[in-house]
């Protein structure tokens, strides 16, 4: 199962796709891609417009960091649900 994980940043006309991979199933594409967004998020600024894409399910996030330095993914959870069957 195909993810993809980029940016768009300010100024920016495209979205600058930083990862890419395959896995076997949802949820582990699903983790990939959002390993690879806080890794992205920690070498950019946090207030920029990321793009998630798992198995050509879209997501628009813009993320937040906890205080004890974690992800914020309850806005990915919207779209991109950890059992792919509660997606819609």
């Amino acid at each position: 199962m195909r993810w993809q994980v980029g940016v768009l940043r300010d100024g920016a006309e495209n979205i600058d796709w930083t990862a890419a991979g395959d896995e076997p199933d949802w949820p582990r594409a699903r983790r990939r891609a959002l390993d690879e967004l806080h890794a992205l998020i920690a070498a950019e600024d946090c207030c920029q417009e990321y793009r998630l894409l798992v198995d050509s399910v879209p997501a628009i996030v813009f993320p937040g960091i906890n205080e004890d330095r974690s992800l914020d993914v309850s806005v990915v959870d919207d779209v991109l649900a950890a059992d792919r069957d509660r997606r819609f």
